[in-house]
């Protein structure tokens, strides 16, 4: 039998992801099913199942690749000379968060689920704390490079305000699905002004 490649799936389980988009945006969190999610992936069961052992684990999944996406600029921004400001960098992120599928309704879905589900909160507290690190680490890099701070004292900056800068992360999720209007505009432009005051 051929061995199955890595890119082959990868593909598979993008397939099945962007499957179970659809559905939970069509449907919401609650209402969709797998049998829903295995029929738009147009695959068996047993398929879907290789990859995905139910809806909460293929979420989340979703979740952190629609994150990912978004947060590997960090990283990059972080090993740039000199590091661009939060006041920019952060907003940037946000503004790009409800261009994906998965932001903000299906986010706000699964975090009200993650309440009820152990399984599910288990993982959304361990996707927010790789999410902190990363801003720490973006952080730490842009205090060493544009506030002159040493390795320990930039670092200990940043552990501390990386919390912060996620729940205004978080709040502009929340403000974006239920206050309408301009609060796009209206909230970057608040985070800007907060940010600049680091």
């Amino acid at each position: 039998m051929p061995k199955v490649s890595e890119e082959h799936r990868e593909a598979m389980r993008r397939r099945i992801q962007d499957a179970a988009l659809a559905c939970v945006g069509r449907k919401g969190f609650a209402a969709a099913s797998m049998a829903d999610i295995v029929a738009e992936a147009g695959l068996s069961a047993g398929a879907v199942y290789v990859y995905y052992r139910g809806k909460d684990q293929l979420t989340v999944d979703v979740g952190r690749r629609v994150l990912e996406e978004r947060l590997a600029m960090l990283e990059v921004l972080g090993e740039t000379r000199p590091v661009p400001p939060p006041h920019e960098v952060i907003p940037e992120i946000m503004a790009g968060l409800p261009k994906t599928e998965f932001f903000p309704g299906i986010a706000l879905q699964v975090w009200g689920e993650a309440v009820h589900s152990g399984e599910l909160a288990d993982v959304a507290r361990g996707i927010i704390a790789d999410v902190t690190g990363r801003i720490a680490a973006y952080l730490e890099a842009w205090f060493e490079s544009s506030r002159g701070l040493a390795g320990g004292a930039a670092q200990a900056e940043a552990e501390r305000l990386a919390p912060a800068v996620v729940g205004l992360v978080q709040g502009y999720i929340v403000q974006f699905a239920f206050a309408g209007g301009d609060v796009e505009k209206r909230y970057l432009d608040s985070a800007r002004a907060l940010l600049e005051g680091l």
